[in-house]
């Protein structure tokens, strides 16, 4: 029973992680388009407002996506599914609307307060940044209720049916109609409209036009830790794009954001856990061998984690570089930031690991904790950032980033063991880690005494990948067997 639990939730995980796979090499895509047409301080410009959207976004959200997914994960009947999903929609389309007003009519101000080097540009990406808030927010939640549902088939169609459609339409406004950089946000609105029109008819069993007072306050109240959690998460993860502007220019921001792009082929796939791990955590609470499961689905997540680490970390910088024609994936102007590759792949992993554990203070409703560690992070990620981004440029703005999450991800571990205490195998663990390290190391110095570039620096990188792999498969810290049912599983599910 436990090994057939598993295997579900790695196959949902793989599920996800083919779809953002596609999703995320469709947008790769987009890389070579952007900084082609877009110069480095268009791209920075775009990049700022972006990160506003983000940040802005958690307060459109206050929460709710959290309190959904745990209350529409507990309500047993078909009708109290209804009441929850409906209630939330209507009352995010009101809160919505309201939000989005008040930014559009101050737009000039908030330009002002940017100091965008382009005001009249800036202003108008505010404007836009307006509308497409108000489809981002109520777009997410019937993909939401597919992931409550663990649905993941669904969730993937319909996610890159939308990515497709802001795909084509980056690619008609760019290089036929010939916008500027707004191109990418007017694909961004177009691509949420469909999203919720097409969620809406997709989860129609469970939506209506109605708003449960009562429900409503239940969300609210559960959702109003996570307002602080969320945005502290995300001045983690965006601020160093802020802070770079300040210490030098929009340009450093833009190399800057469009290698951390790269490095967020590392996130799609933490992004596959994390969509499925806090769902099926609630769904198995009640399972008797649920801490065992957690604890291999854990060992098995640092395995993967660190397999994908060393895959992204050896083979983007070579790949990119490689000239066409005179051409790199990557143009010439960009090449500067591959430093922080390394680094923004580690971070992922651990705020992986930090979703791993934020899951049983989540389930006994101790969000408290949850908002210790976060503020926590984010004191701790401001103060690196001061410290190291005016010393070490791009470099520093990556390292604060990676000691934040490492920082929450020690700090959660021990209060999730107060909580809800599992064994993990730690010695499996420890193997996986000390021969990554060891394979990493090894890669440095043959890049440092040998130089190899192109396709040999490929080959070379390739070989130990399958190294790393192959040694926790003849160790047993990784179940072959194990992996192949999965696959299969996931096969005969897609």
């Amino acid at each position: 029973m436990r090994n057939n639990a598993i295997k579900e939730f790695f196959s949902q995980t793989a599920i996800y992680g083919v779809g953002l796979f596609i999703n995320r090499f469709l947008s790769f895509l987009l890389i070579p388009l952007y900084t082609f047409f877009y110069s480095p301080s268009e791209l920075g410009m775009l990049n700022i407002v972006l990160s506003l959207w983000l940040f802005v976004s958690v307060f459109y959200v206050f929460g709710m996506e959290s309190s959904f997914i745990k209350f529409f994960t507990e309500e047993k009947s078909n009708e109290g599914k209804k009441k929850i999903y409906s209630t939330t929609i209507s009352l995010l389309i009101i809160t919505s609307l309201i939000f989005s007003a008040i930014i559009y009519i101050n737009t000039g101000n908030i330009s002002e307060l940017i100091k965008f080097e382009n005001p009249e540009k800036g202003s108008y990406l505010v404007k836009l940044l307006a509308v497409l808030l108000f489809f981002d927010t109520i777009s997410r939640f019937p993909l939401l209720l597919l992931r409550a549902e663990l649905n993941p088939k669904k969730y993937i169609i319909l996610s890159t049916i939308s990515l497709i459609i802001n795909l084509i339409l980056n690619v008609i406004f760019i290089t036929v109609i010939r916008l500027g950089v707004e191109s990418v946000i007017y694909a961004y609105i177009v691509s949420y409209l469909f999203s919720f029109i097409y969620g809406i008819i997709t989860t129609s069993e469970y939506f209506g036009i109605r708003l449960n007072f009562e429900a409503a306050k239940r969300l609210s109240i559960f959702g109003t830790n996570f307002i602080f959690i969320g945005l502290f998460i995300l001045i983690i993860d965006v601020s160093d794009r802020f802070f770079l502007k300040y210490f030098f220019d929009e340009s450093i921001v833009g190399i800057y954001s469009t290698n951390y792009r790269l490095a967020s082929a590392m996130g799609l796939i933490i992004s596959a856990f994390k969509f499925s791990f806090t769902p099926y955590f609630l769904n198995i609470a009640e399972n008797p061998d649920n801490k065992k499961i957690i604890s291999s689905i854990f060992s098995n997540y640092v395995f993967a984690g660190l397999f994908f680490f060393l895959i992204f970390a050896f083979l983007i910088p070579p790949i990119v570089t490689i000239k066409a024609g005179g051409i790199s994936i990557l143009d010439e102007r960009y090449q500067s930031g591959l430093i922080i590759l390394p680094v923004i792949l580690l971070s992922y992993f651990f705020s992986g690991l930090f979703t791993t554990f934020n899951a049983a203070p989540f389930f006994k409703s101790k969000t408290g904790y949850m908002l210790l560690v976060a503020t926590e992070g984010v004191i701790v990620n401001i103060i690196l950032n001061l410290l190291l981004i005016p010393a070490l440029g791009m470099t520093g703005a990556a390292f604060a980033t990676l000691l934040s999450y490492l920082i929450m991800y020690v700090h959660i571990y021990f209060i999730s063991q107060k909580v809800y205490k599992i064994e993990f195998e730690w010695t499996k663990i420890s193997m996986i880690i000390l021969l990554s390290v060891a394979i990493y190391l090894i890669n440095t110095l043959i890049n440092f005494y040998l130089k190899p570039g192109g396709i040999i620096s490929v080959l070379i990188n390739t070989g130990l990948i399958i190294i790393y792999f192959y040694s926790n498969i003849k160790s047993g810290t990784v179940s072959l067997a194990g992996i192949k049912s999965i696959l299969s599983k996931k096969k005969s599910e897609i």
